[in-house]
């Protein structure tokens, strides 16, 4: 790690189906005013934006960023694009950490949207992330495939539908308290467990919403936050992993594992350039992104907190609720709200702010640690950033 940098304003939109009385541009400028006023800063302290923007076709613009570079207050100034699918939100806030740590910036901002409404249905436009001549024209989308997965998972460990509920349970009551989140409406066990399917094993409530919304953040070198007087949220370890986009591959390779081998690589090197040797108690709070109750599962054992196999008897046990012993995502997560490509950054904002005692109504007490996580492509882009109150 080169210059110590932290996360010092963070700026989100209400998340919802869609936001007919804005356009792009201006739910851009919405989040970023809030991000700028957050930081106690103007747009002139911003040396560099970076821009997490997915598919084109989600919002129906060619290069979304040309069209919202004004917006989010690039005019002459440096600007560039980052696109890992749904990890993109994470992947802009590592792109705005190096460009502060490298030594070239100061103080640069990271934002994303988006308008998934501008597209006629965003299960088509997933559709085309497969690889174009072994898997496509199996007509893979991103519930099918995730069914796949559980299925497999499910009955190698024996993880149950209840199990999958008691995620949707507590990921529902979490949002409910959230201002920003889309689904607001709490969700009973019963009621999870006559959801309808849509791909078995995941019903209704196992999947998340498609939204609008937009996310920034302000990212300040060590001599810049030493000028400013609010609360910061030190960017401690990052890690990017890519893995191969042949699913097939993947579920072929032997065991569980491999599944979402990238998450387990991009957690361990995150984990040892933060310094952090046990991330079942060191860890205070996380936000995991999980489009699908499953993922949420699975991603507690390859971060770390919990051994292989019992991601289900870690939700049982009550440890990732928010009076448990590791609140996991206390905004709801993904399965409450997700504008695809500002989705991870949304993931990142989040925990930022639980270390900055800036949550609000979500706020885990005494939060020194926190994780942040990005799952994009055909789930082989995960990105983990672990914020923290101290530096090193």
């Amino acid at each position: 790690m080169a210059r110590r940098c932290a996360i010092v304003g963070v700026g989100e939109t209400k998340c919802a189906t869609h936001r007919p009385e804005v356009d792009a541009p201006s739910m851009v400028t919405e989040a970023v005013t809030k991000a700028l006023s957050d930081a106690d800063i103007t747009i002139d302290d911003i040396d560099a934006v970076v821009f997490g923007q997915g598919p084109d076709a989600f919002t129906g613009v060619e290069n979304g960023e040309k069209w919202c570079s004004a917006a989010a207050g690039a005019l002459h100034k440096p600007v560039m694009r980052v696109h890992t699918g749904g990890a993109t939100g994470a992947g802009a806030a590592v792109c705005g950490f190096m460009h502060v740590a490298s030594g070239m910036f100061e103080t640069v901002l990271v934002v994303s949207y988006e308008r998934i409404k501008e597209s006629e249905n965003a299960q088509y436009i997933l559709n085309t992330i497969w690889d174009p001549i072994y898997e496509r024209n199996l007509e893979l989308n991103t519930i099918t495939i995730i069914g796949i997965f559980a299925t497999s998972y499910m009955e190698q460990y024996g993880t149950t539908l209840e199990h999958l509920s008691m995620i949707a349970v507590k990921n529902r009551a979490n949002a409910a308290k959230n201002p920003y989140a889309h689904l607001q409406q709490p969700l009973t066990m019963e009621d999870a467990m006559k959801s309808p399917v849509l791909s078995w094993p995941l019903r209704l409530c196992d999947c998340c919403p498609s939204s609008d919304g937009a996310c920034a953040i302000v990212v300040a070198s060590e001599d810049k936050v030493k000028t400013m007087a609010g609360p910061s949220a030190w960017i401690r370890g990052v890690s990017q992993i890519a893995d191969t986009v042949f699913v097939g591959d993947r579920l072929q390779r032997g065991n569980e594992l491999r599944l979402m081998e990238s998450l387990d690589l991009a957690a361990r090197r995150a984990y040892q350039i933060a310094g952090i040797g046990d991330p079942r108690h060191e860890i205070d709070v996380a936000e995991i992104y999980n489009p699908f109750t499953i993922i949420e599962i699975m991603a507690y054992e390859r971060l770390g907190f919990c051994k292989s196999g019992e991601g289900g008897k870690f939700i049982e046990k009550g440890i990732p609720m928010m009076n448990g012993g590791l609140p996991v995502n206390p905004s709801g997560g993904t399965l409450c709200s997700n504008p695809i490509s500002a989705t991870a950054l949304y993931r990142v904002a989040d925990a930022a702010n639980q270390v900055r005692g800036k949550a609000g109504p979500i706020q885990v007490p005494d939060v020194r640690n926190a994780l942040a996580h990005g799952i994009g492509g055909s789930g082989q882009f995960n990105t983990v950033i672990v914020l923290g109150k101290d530096p090193y």
